[in-house]
């Protein structure tokens, strides 16, 4: 069966210094996971690039799949073969052929790159020689060689072990492999922002898990299917991650009954980070992660952000916080999730929604009102039934 090189490249792990080889295993591992369903798949790390060898059928789905993994740069499919001149060239007009059927003229040209230092020939030395040979055959056909405005360019690795050659390249979503980075908690809602946060975190070496604040008993069930639907594209950029589900009524309804109408939101989001803190330690997960973006609503005012941020120490990391809306929706519809979170189900923080909230909370005012019900009861209440969802079966059965 024919086979084809998938050549596996990545950017910013090859700035790391002694802790490089521990991101590219990382993203080695995340590799063979993502690609876990294909068949006879081989993968093996060479000097700074990662080679896949894979049945020519699987190749088109291997690239599909490998959109997915962060930590990649760039991907293309190739051909393994010896580094002579003549087999090169041949293997380039073949592919500039079709081409130039289509088009009627074509301006190419040949691009090495050559790791193996010990191959006689420079990397200009090589590019003349396949090119000239591919120019005596193709030339009459309308072919021309323009280095700086090619249309086609045959690129050519030479490295100690294998020479590819391959003529596409693939971007990858870059960044750094799920997993060198430690674990996080987000924050997930049935919104715009707090999807782009979270996979904002994974192309950071994170693995993220999510954290639902439910309220079925007022808002139906459309919001916590919404999430699960959200969590699970989420997952795919990752894999191993869990959603936690709490439920949210008891604490809301106290709120709503003890409190000042105008800090309801506040005192909603300082429950969330409270119950998010607890939950995180007990996961191993090192920081919060929310898709707060300064001043979008009532609750995202720097007063309001600070209030609610002084009930954990824990870290809390907004990605989103310097974004506008339109920024935010174009991350949102790359990643896939920009038609869910639009649908229209009612988030947690819409519950009891006070007609004035207010946009300067002050935190003493905001402790008052927690002493007028029993916050930390109703937490361990929350927290005892907490529901968990595994999402790697879940996406097994979608």
């Amino acid at each position: 069966m024919e086979t084809r090189t998938l050549l596996i490249r990545y950017d910013e792990i090859g700035l790391k210094g002694r802790n490089r080889k521990h991101f590219e295993n990382q993203l080695v591992k995340n590799i063979r996971y993502a690609l876990r369903g294909i068949q006879n798949i081989k993968i093996n790390k060479i000097h700074g690039r990662i080679l896949g060898f894979v049945n020519l059928a699987d190749a088109d789905k291997c690239i599909d799949y490998l959109n997915f993994v962060p930590g990649i740069a760039s991907i293309s499919i190739g051909h393994s073969m010896e580094p002579d001149f003549d087999k090169i060239a041949k293997l380039g007009i073949s592919l500039i052929q079709t081409k130039l059927q289509d088009l009627g003229q074509l301006k190419f040209c040949v691009r090495t790159r050559r790791s193996n230092k010990s191959f006689p020939s420079t990397s200009k030395e090589f590019n003349f020689e396949v090119g000239s040979r591919i120019m005596e055959t193709l030339s009459s056909k309308g072919l021309s060689v323009d280095i700086n405005r090619a249309d086609f360019v045959l690129e050519v690795e030479i490295g100690p072990q294998k020479t590819i050659v391959f003529d596409n390249r693939v971007p990858g979503l870059k960044g750094l492999p799920v997993g060198s980075s430690g674990q996080v908690l987000s924050l997930l809602s049935g919104g715009i922002d707090s999807p782009v946060s979270t996979f904002k975190l994974m192309t950071r070496g994170c693995r993220v898990h999510s954290i639902f604040f439910d309220n079925r008993t007022f808002l139906g069930r459309g919001g916590y299917d919404k999430v699960i639907r959200l969590a699970n594209i989420l997952n795919r950029y990752q894999g191993g991650g869990k959603l936690f589900v709490i439920p949210f009524q008891d604490i809301q309804v106290a709120i709503r009954d003890h409190c000042h109408d105008m800090n309801r939101v506040v005192l909603y989001r300082r429950m969330m980070y409270r119950i998010s803190n607890v939950l995180a330690e007990l996961n191993n997960c090192h920081a919060l992660v929310t898709g707060e973006s300064v001043g979008q609503v009532a609750s995202q005012t720097l007063k309001n952000l600070a209030a609610v941020s002084c009930v954990t120490q824990m870290s809390v990391f907004r990605p989103l916080i310097g974004m506008n809306k339109h920024e935010i929706i174009k991350d949102a519809k790359k990643i896939g999730t920009f038609d869910i979170s639009i649908e229209a189900q009612p988030d947690c923080c819409s519950v009891f929604m006070p007609d004035h909230p207010t946009t300067r909370s002050k935190i003493k005012y905001l402790e008052s009102d927690e002493r007028l019900f029993p916050w930390e009861e109703l937490m361990a209440q929350a927290l005892a039934s907490v529901e968990i969802i595994n999402l790697d079966e879940l996406n097994s059965r979608v």
